[in-house]
């Protein structure tokens, strides 16, 4: 099983982590290989998760990627879970999210 998490907090970097995500999962379809891919955003790069932002994520729901969105970078931006695109699920620190998944096997990919 091949459990991925990438993070992102910078802006600029979201063109690189959504072309990861999207060549992780398209080799694990063709290899037949299972596991979880995720995607935690903190930093300024929260900003780029709220309603009508330029970065859609939805594209990235449809292929089954969980995006979390830490609420610690939310709450120093005043952004509310109303605020957020669908299907993105809050976590309290992106932080603690990371270190979780890595003591549980995950591997780490920050672009």
């Amino acid at each position: 099983m091949l459990n991925t998490i990438f993070h992102i907090d910078e802006t600029r970097k979201w063109s690189v982590v959504i072309s990861n995500l999207k060549h992780l999962h398209e080799w694990m379809q063709s290899n037949n290989e299972s596991g979880v891919i995720e995607l935690v955003v903190n930093g300024e790069a929260i900003s780029d998760t709220i309603i009508n932002s330029k970065q859609n994520l939805s594209e990235l729901f449809e292929i089954g990627i969980d995006v979390r969105a830490c609420k610690n970078s939310m709450d120093q931006r005043e952004i509310q879970e109303d605020d957020l695109q669908n299907h993105l699920k809050v976590v309290p620190s992106g932080v603690v999210e990371l270190a979780i998944k890595q003591r549980d096997g995950f591997g780490y990919i920050k672009p």
